[in-house]
């Protein structure tokens, strides 16, 4: 088996409570978990950013998630992944 992907850091801002299947602190389901856990490029982390920030969005916590995610990637040395940023300005 080989070493996991790492690009970015997940979604997950360390909240973890669940509202009908959805977490309300970074907006992703189960099948989201999973399948950070399974991508293997920056293109599909970002894929996945992204609907985790319109869920966030739709849920009304994307502010909240997107300054926790963004403290998260400064402590872990990464650039936040501006791309989440050109989405919700569209």
């Amino acid at each position: 088996m080989g070493k996991k992907y790492e690009g970015y850091p997940s979604p997950c801002v360390g909240i973890c409570k669940d509202k009908r299947g959805v977490c309300i602190a970074c907006g992703r389901t189960k099948k989201d978990k999973k399948a950070w856990k399974s991508a293997e490029s920056d293109s599909a982390q970002i894929k996945l950013l992204k609907r985790c920030a319109a869920q966030a969005e739709e849920i009304g916590t994307r502010d909240f998630w997107e300054k926790e995610y963004r403290r998260k990637c400064r402590k872990k040395g990464v650039r936040f992944p501006e791309a989440l940023m050109l989405e919700a300005a569209e």
